[in-house]
């Protein structure tokens, strides 16, 4: 799984000026060249306030590197969400299963809840149930809130 969906959301809000949702969008490659839609998303986030980007890897391999460097965690997740306090933002998790796996771990340390998570992939609900339990509530899909990406 890749960030494509994260992308296609971010594309349609960005399409309609009207639409006031707010994007954290926070990705994670291997390497600076590895980022998808990097310029595009960069792009999106100097022209409207509605998007944030941040940008990690796993191996910096060049000296302007000015993104994060090491795996999603809960202390990359705390500087790129708003608090999980807040009622109106939902998380949207889109990547590989150990990416997706440490994420949710992130989130859960973090203290938000299950509720506010989807996870895209196949097996979404049940990577969701193995980090927060066998009866952890499940995000409806149908919401008009504020929107955090992270693949």
């Amino acid at each position: 799984m890749s960030c494509q969906p994260a992308v296609q959301i971010v594309r349609e809000i960005m399409a309609d000026p009207k639409d006031h949702t707010i994007v954290s969008l926070l990705l994670c490659a291997a390497k600076p060249a590895d980022i998808p839609y990097r310029q595009e998303l960069q792009k999106y986030t100097l022209l409207d306030k509605r998007v944030k980007t941040s940008f990690t890897v796993c191996e910096v391999d060049c000296d302007d590197w000015e993104g994060g460097e090491g795996y999603i965690d809960a202390n990359l997740l705390s500087n790129a969400l708003p608090s999980p306090e807040e009622s109106s933002h939902r998380v949207l998790v889109s990547g590989g299963p150990r990416l997706v796996m440490g994420v949710l771990q992130g989130l859960r340390v973090l203290g938000y809840s299950s509720e506010k998570i989807f996870v895209y992939g196949q097996f979404g609900v049940q990577q969701i149930r193995a980090v927060y339990g066998k009866y952890a509530k499940l995000a409806q899909h149908r919401e008009n809130h504020i929107i955090n990406g992270y693949c």
